[in-house]
């Protein structure tokens, strides 16, 4: 039987559906939204708000089943539908009012985790965590007040003149440099910071005395009374201070917030609509569409100011379309048909630049979910061939439910590592993108599933960096026609960028070179990549701050025909396949002398075995010839006895005769047995039953010569007394032995003749 609980009152379908998307996200990787959006659940907030809780929480979790030892004793709990239980019952809503026996199984558990989360410290809920947000975002607009205050005459606009945007020296900085939105400097804003502070502690204070003096004076109340009111006027004074700043903050205009939310991206799948078609469903459904912008800094402007029911058509992507933040189209007949696609602009940038030519072969090195192979299937509009390459098997699922929703026909998906594609079955390939794994960091709306995430990881980043020179490398060397390459991530750190593309630079010489992505998108840009490393800033960054999209890097290689390619020995090199095939044949020659000197020893096994079993059979001859010889030696006594006896004493020695005769056969039978004991063993495989087998028949030819040994020895004791008692004379015995050879010689040619046999 199953270990899993069988629920007489069902488990809230919520807290199912949330344990096995959380499960699917730590164990597989998987993306949380895609998880909660497929399967289009009707309580989607609830399941994302719960399953953003859980995994923020699951250090948490952890430490408490090691304190409370709830899985140890109740091992038919589901461990995931236990995390998301506690998460509801400990920082979420605080109580659980289903009756099912999980739940009821957590709730006998409540006192235990309710004490082991204070002992450890875990007591603050999501809740109090809300409320220190708004706490500390309360405190940021008063202190930003003072620069709203003393730049209100600079309300307009400030994004400026693009050119002097992009010639800013650095473009991290604070969003009043971005801007050029502050008119003051450090002093000015310290001192003005100062001046309402003191009128913060200064006015409650005079506030309260001169209410008390005026009290006093004019009314003549009581002392208590005239606290009372005088606090109250304190209060009321603060309250008063605070409102003004929270008044002026929220008539700041929108484009002074620091952090503005990002543009919804569509884009149109060409295969199935064109663009012109999508504008005008759009608009049937009551959306309207602002004029397109001719500067990137009116366009950012619109992008800024993007409202229900406004939508604006890209300025780089024409197929790329901007609705107004959180606009839902999950539920929308386009998104589910194939139509429209939602892929963030930064996403769809690569295929952009790479702008493969109708009738090309592309290459897509790592290819799920299948955003950007099946928008560049729309840019052949499937004329070509895109051979769409990934090696995960869950992400390969995705990636072909993605071609057939999108009718993408040209797409050839591979399920292998792109490392492994042989470059000779592959020569014919003319673009090629190299979007390998990242840490991400580029992704804004990603939900953070622990304290750490964001925070770069030097190891880890290490081994990103590795994998994709690796992958880099293995592109630009072993793809001798491929016209442009693009590597791209959706990472904002350097050791995953520039570094990477430094590295392969150094590598690939003259044979390669990077494309200024400025002019490819006719100076209508504001970040690239640092001057201080080698690629200069011939490279894109794409910032959520600046360019209201996701964090992504692209570098944009293009073949030099007239250079060769160098020969690289280097992991991922044109030459590191034949170091490889090299490494191969010596590991396959060891193997082979491996296997040869295996093979001989089974061999002198064999021979021992054979040997072993000559030596056996030796030893039971030897045994046999030893019995027959004791006989042999025992009968000639009796013979000679005999000659020595009367007339009278024949009679009785043919009965010994006879005696020998019969051990004589005794000794043929037992040969016979052995003969054929040896042939069951040489047909039998098993060594051990050879052996018993063996055993037991020596043991039973050695009874019957003993039985035999026996005999004869009762019956020389019959003789010698028979000896002493008669004494014959020695003439005697001659007479006898002349007398009696014809009676005594038949029975010698008897014996003869039975040896013979």
């Amino acid at each position: 039987m199953s270990n899993e609980f069988v629920h007489s009152v069902t488990v809230p379908r919520i807290y199912k559906i949330t344990a096995n998307i959380v499960r699917r996200v730590r164990e597989d990787g998987a993306s949380l939204k895609t998880l909660i959006y497929e399967k289009k659940h009707p309580n989607v907030a609830g399941i994302y708000g719960l399953a953003v809780n859980t995994l923020h929480a699951l250090p948490h979790l952890d430490q408490l089943f090691d304190k409370t030892q709830i899985l140890t004793e109740q091992p038919r709990l589901n461990p995931w539908l236990a995390r998301v239980l506690i998460t509801e019952l400990l920082w979420r809503k605080r109580c659980l009012k289903n009756r099912s026996k999980p739940v009821l199984t957590v709730l006998a558990y409540e006192n235990k985790l309710r004490e082991q989360s204070i002992n450890l410290g875990y007591i603050e809920t999501f809740d109090d965590y809300k409320d220190k947000v708004k706490t500390f975002s309360f405190m940021v607009l008063i202190i930003r007040n003072c620069r709203i205050l003393s730049s209100r005459q600079n309300k307009q606009v400030k994004i400026g003149n693009l050119q002097d945007y992009q010639n800013r020296p650095c473009h991290q900085e604070s969003i009043c440099d971005k801007k050029n939105n502050c008119a003051m400097d450090p002093a000015a804003v310290l001192g003005t910071l100062f001046l309402y502070s003191i009128a913060m502690f200064t006015l409650p204070f005079a506030a309260f005395f001169m209410i008390q003096r005026f009290m006093i004076l004019e009314f003549q109340t009581d002392t208590a009374v005239t606290n009372y009111i005088s606090v109250l006027a304190a209060v009321i004074t603060v309250n008063l201070i605070i409102s003004c700043y929270v008044y002026q903050a929220l008539n700041e205009p929108i484009e002074e917030k620091e952090q503005i939310k990002r543009p919804r991206y569509v884009r149109v799948n060409t295969l199935l609509l064109s663009v012109e078609e999508a504008i005008s469903f759009f608009q049937q459904d009551g959306w309207q569409l602002l004029p397109k912008n001719t500067t990137y800094s009116s366009y950012l402007q619109s992008l800024s100011q993007l409202s229900k029911p406004h939508f604006i058509q890209d300025l780089h992507i024409p197929e790329m379309l901007a609705f107004p933040p959180s606009t839902i189209f999950h539920k929308h007949s386009g998104y589910r048909n194939g139509k429209f696609v939602l892929q963030d602009k930064a996403s769809s940038l690569p295929v952009h630049l790479l702008d493969p030519i109708s009738g090309s072969t592309v290459l897509d090195m790592c290819a799920a979910p299948g955003m950007k192979a099946t928008y560049m299937a729309a840019k052949l509009q499937n004329n070509g061939k895109v051979y769409a390459v990934e090696i995960d098997a869950k992400r390969f699922k995705t990636l072909l439910t993605q071609i057939e929703k999108t009718h993408a026909l040209c797409v050839d998906p591979l399920n292998q590592d792109a490392l492994t594609l042989d470059p000779k079955l592959y020569s014919h390939v003319e673009y090629i993108l190299v979007d390998p794994t990242c840490s991400g960091s580029g992704i804004v709306d990603r939900p953070k599933q622990s304290e750490m995430d964001g925070m770069p990881e030097p190891q880890r980043l290490q081994n990103l960096q590795s994998f994709q020179v690796y992958l880099l490398r293995y592109a630009l060397f072993n793809f001798p026609n491929a016209k442009r390459i693009i590597y791209s991530t959706c990472s904002l750190y350097p050791e995953e960028n520039e570094e990477v593309v430094d590295e392969v630079l150094a590598n690939v010489g003259n044979a390669y070179h990077l494309l200024p992505v400025r002019q490819l998108l006719k100076n209508n840009w504001t970040n690239f990549s640092s001057k201080k490393y080698n690629c200069g800033d011939l490279c894109l960054y794409s910032k959520p701050d600046d360019d209201f999209c996701n964090g992504f890097f692209i570098a944009v290689f293009e073949r030099n025909f007239d250079v060769t390619l160098p020969k690289c020995k280097l992991k991922g090199g044109n030459e590191y396949s034949m170091n490889l095939i090299e490494a191969n044949l010596n590991i396959k020659k060891d193997d082979m002398t491996k296997t040869v000197a295996h093979q001989q020893e089974k061999c002198e096994k064999k021979k021992k075995k054979k040997k072993e079993k000559k030596e056996i059979i030796l030893m039971s001859d030897e045994q046999m010839k030893i019995s027959t010889d004791i006989v042999e030696f025992e009968v000639p006594d009796i013979d000679s006895k005999i000659k020595a006896k009367n007339k009278k004493e024949v009679e009785k020695m043919d009965v010994c005769n006879d005696l020998s005769n019969f051990n004589h056969k005794a000794l043929n039978e037992s040969k016979d047995i052995q003969k054929e004991t040896l042939d069951v063993m040489e047909t039998k495989k098993s060594r051990k039953k050879r052996k018993s087998k063996h055993e037991n028949t020596l043991q039973e030819t050695g009874y019957d010569e003993k039985e035999e040994n026996k005999k004869i020895e009762v019956e020389l004791p019959k003789i010698k007394k028979k000896k002493e008692n008669k004494e014959i004379k020695i003439d005697e015995i001659h007479k006898i032995e002349q007398g009696e050879e014809t009676v005594i010689g038949p029975s010698k040619k008897r014996k003869k003749n039975k040896e013979i046999y």
